[in-house]
């Protein structure tokens, strides 16, 4: 299992352009290890703003590149509208 810090992203996620580079640089996160990973966990401690549009290209653009994992989601539990963004997304 991978733990992913979204914070190291910044605190404000916006825009589908940023969206496709955070896949970018997940990739290299990943590619980057030698063993198998099963799951990727998605920590959204200490994010405060997700915009739909980043949210949609982050997320779908994983499970494009990796269709064999599952995606999973924490650090949501203190941001109602964070939560409500990504329930939409992932549905």
């Amino acid at each position: 299992m991978k733990v992913l810090e979204l914070k190291k992203f910044g605190n404000i996620l916006n825009s589908r352009s940023f969206g496709r580079e955070a896949v970018l640089r997940v990739r290299q996160i990943i590619n980057g290890e030698k063993d198998t990973l099963e799951d990727l966990v998605l920590d959204f401690h200490d994010v405060e703003i997700v915009t739909p549009s980043f949210a949609d290209e982050f997320i779908k653009g994983l499970k494009e590149q990796y269709p064999y994992k599952q995606i999973k989601i924490q650090g949501t539990e203190n941001n109602q509208v964070l939560k409500d963004v990504l329930r939409l997304i992932t549905r």
